[in-house]
Parts: C-alpha cells; structure tokens; sequence
C-alpha cells in the first residue's frame, strides 16, 4: 500500500519555513475569538481543525489552505481549459485528507495573484460535485512516482476579499447551510459550462 504521502518529512523544512498563510490565518482566528487546533506540521492531517459549537454540540471542522503564489505555466491552464486567473492547483493527497471529515471539511485558497479576490473558499460537497481535470506529473524527488494534482476553476468557489469575511462564511454554514446541503435533492451548485440534463 502506498503511503499517503508522497513526501518524506526531511522535504517539508523548507515549505514549514514559509507559512505566512497559515499565520495570517491563526491570526484572523484568534481575533474572532475562535478556537483551532493547529497540525500544519503534522503531514498525515488538515492543516487545521476549527473547534466550535453547533446547536450546543462540540463540533470539528478540517481546514486545508493552500495558496497561489504566483501565475501557472501556460500549460496548466491549457489543460484545464480556464482562464488561467480563474485557474487553482491542488494536490488530490490533500484532498483525500478531507475525505476523513467530511461533510465539516474546507479547502482555502490563497490566490496571492488576484487581490480583488484572494480568498477562494470550497466546501468538501462543492469538491464531490464540480467539474474537474485531474493531471499528473513527476515527483521527481528520488523516484519516478506520480503525483495527482486536481485544476479547479476558481469561479466554483465562495470568493472573499478578507479573512473576517472567509470565517463569518464559515461559520454561517457550519450553522445553517451544512444541513441544507446535504438534504437537498436537486443537483449541488451552479458551476461554469456545466449543463445538468433533465431526463
């Protein structure tokens, strides 16, 4: 069985020496007064877990952040058929990580590229649902493995220009919308050049 990561620890020094985005976040937390268990150096579990109560039950909620630094290669957005500014990469191991808590699992993004929009918020029943190119490529670390990537489309996620924003979303459908979403019977979401057919 492989194992769940493809990266060893010894390769994460560098990526653990840069995690502004992960602080910027605990801090937007912990100025809204909400409680977090923080696992950015445990590679095994979501980023965070978002500790709060839901109709009076202790509730855990997976976070995974990941950011956009920088603008893809043209190739990307040639293979996932977008706009490249409309264009997010994420690995699928993150993902799966998700998988374990759903339905109270969350992907952030960070698209340091688009300041009218840089926070990009997708539920776990958003990524069960959209339309999605998945690719592969070399790791390139010692092996010839593979690693998954999905390309998502921006335009299918809850966009935010602040972190206040992000969590007051948050928290709104931890609360509310979790529940709907999950009873509801017509097709989840409206996504970009997806057509559901009636039959």
């Amino acid at each position: 069985m492989s194992e769940l990561n493809e990266r060893k620890p010894e390769y994460w020094s560098e990526d653990l020496s840069d995690r502004d985005f992960e602080q910027a976040v605990m801090a937007a937390l912990g100025a809204m007064g909400w409680k977090y268990q923080d696992n950015t150096a445990a590679f095994e579990h979501p980023d965070l877990y978002l500790l709060s109560k839901v109709r009076g039950k202790q509730m855990r909620t997976a976070l995974e952040l990941k950011d956009k630094r920088q603008p893809y290669r043209e190739r990307w957005a040639e293979l996932a058929g977008l706009p490249e500014t409309e264009l997010l990469v994420v690995d699928e191991v993150s993902l799966r990580k998700l998988l374990g808590h759903a339905p109270r699992a969350l992907l952030l993004f960070w698209d340091r590229t688009r300041p009218d929009r840089p926070y990009v918020l997708f539920t776990i029943i958003d990524l069960f649902c959209v339309p999605k190119r998945r690719v592969q490529r070399k790791i390139r670390l010692n092996s010839d493995r593979l690693k998954a990537k999905w390309l998502l489309d921006a335009r299918h996620g809850f966009s935010f220009t602040d972190l206040s924003h992000v969590f007051a979303a948050i928290g709104n459908y931890l609360a509310q919308d979790l529940h709907a979403d999950l009873l509801r019977l017509e097709a989840h979401g409206s996504f970009v050049d997806e057509t559901v057919e009636r039959l």
